[in-house]
């Protein structure tokens, strides 16, 4: 859960391969230590530091992975159970949000919460024109 202040600074963008380049998130400017809350609901599989960066994911109830990084600090374990919107860290100025479905990462503006969905994300339509004739 992000509270309305948090400016994008990346936005996702997909890589082409599974070593390619891209920012399998986005990435917000936070103020420094401001709250960071699970988006979704379900058990925390990882909380801890890689290459002096903290993270925290959460495997939502319908198997989605949420990753939470960039944290200042985390108040969580792997083997918690979390609530969507339960507070899990501080943002260390910046905030990073993954989505991970099946091992594939989804663009996190996609996702919105949903009530009727365990995860709390669902997948939303975009249409896409497939012909082009101009901008």
């Amino acid at each position: 859960m992000l509270p309305t202040q948090f400016v994008v600074a990346d936005s996702f963008r997909a890589p082409t391969c599974a070593w390619c380049a891209g920012n399998r998130g986005i990435e917000y400017v936070t103020p420094p230590d401001a709250p960071v809350y699970s988006a979704v609901s379900g058990e925390v599989t990882f909380a801890g530091s890689v290459a002096g960066v903290n993270y925290v994911v959460v495997r939502g109830l319908d198997g989605v992975l949420v990753t939470h990084g960039r944290l200042e600090s985390f108040q969580v374990h792997a083997g918690d159970r979390v609530t969507s919107g339960f507070r899990i860290g501080t943002s260390s100025g910046g905030l990073y949000i993954g989505v991970r479905r099946s091992g594939v990462y989804l663009n996190p503006t996609t996702c919105s919460p949903a009530t009727k969905n365990p995860s709390g994300l669902r997948p939303r339509a975009v249409l896409v024109p497939i012909h082009s004739h101009g901008p």
